[in-house]
């Protein structure tokens, strides 16, 4: 009985209820920015002005991308990287558009607006306006019938006291269940907020190492991981097998050199590099 109640009196519960609230009008705004956005573009790209407006609905189309992990990150605790900023070309031209168009990242924040969010957040909102709404029908369904007002259930009429009582047992039942759907609902849109918005591009991986191995000179595969997790955070974007791949490239490239012992292996700068 404990566990059941332990939700309530956890700050984590009411701000999980916020965010799942939140997610469904925020989820709305952003569809419907997206797509006009897009289908605009798209029928202007015949002429000039649909660059600018492709452009300009990818950069929109980022922000709330950034936006969607900042609140999964404060409201969900949701594990996501600091990673370094994109580099864009200057200029809302062609060029600009077509580095966001060939850049991983975009596609995955449109396919989360566009394909994720709306679902989730019809979902969550459902989840927690019903559960709400059974846990307090044994307190709502006595204070409508002494307004008069009666409910209907099926097609049972629910106009007396002694009905009204039928829902006790589900409320109570609703009440104690109900936190434990909604905080595993949460978690699970955290851990999809993640594994879509929260990923590391082989190229901040990259230059994360660069920049370590320059401040360090030297480190074995251990400390490098420590310094890329002050770095980007710790989460599933940054994993020793990761990190692995990441040295492995660069050293095929000449970037780094790695000196192999028994006991461990030790990774330094061969020469100047700067990742592009």
């Amino acid at each position: 009985m404990r566990w059941l109640l332990r939700p309530y009196a956890d700050p984590y519960f009411y701000r999980a209820i916020g965010f799942l609230l939140l997610g469904l009008p925020l989820a709305i705004f952003e569809y419907v920015v997206v797509i006009t956005g897009l289908s605009v573009g798209a029928g202007l790209a015949i002429t000039l002005l649909g660059i600018p407006v492709l452009l300009a609905t990818l950069l929109v189309a980022s922000a709330m991308a950034t936006f969607e992990r900042e609140i999964a990150v404060g409201m969900l605790g949701a594990a996501m990287p600091r990673r370094f900023g994109r580099r864009d070309a200057p200029g809302f031209g062609w060029t600009r558009l077509w580095e966001r168009m060939r850049d991983r990242r975009t596609w995955s924040e449109l396919a989360f607006l566009l394909l994720l969010r709306l679902p989730m957040g019809i979902a969550g909102f459902v989840l927690v306006v019903t559960l709400g709404a059974v846990a307090l029908g044994i307190i709502v369904q006595p204070i409508l019938i002494a307004a008069g007002v009666t409910s209907q259930f099926g097609g049972w009429t629910i106009d007396t006291y002694a009905e009204a009582l039928v829902f006790a047992p589900l409320s109570v039942l609703v009440f104690l269940v109900g936190p434990r759907l909604v905080l595993g609902w949460a978690v699970g849109v955290s851990r999809i907020t993640t594994g879509v918005l929260g990923w590391l591009d082989s190229t901040d991986l990259k230059r994360g190492v660069v920049d370590a191995l320059a401040r360090l000179d030297s480190a074995d595969a251990l400390a490098l991981l420590d310094e890329l997790g002050l770095m980007f955070g710790t989460g599933p974007f940054l994993t020793p097998t990761k990190l692995e791949a990441t040295l492995l490239a660069l050293e095929s490239t000449g970037a780094i050199r790695a000196v192999r012992s028994r006991a461990v292996t030790t990774y330094s700068l061969a020469r100047p590099i700067a990742i592009r």
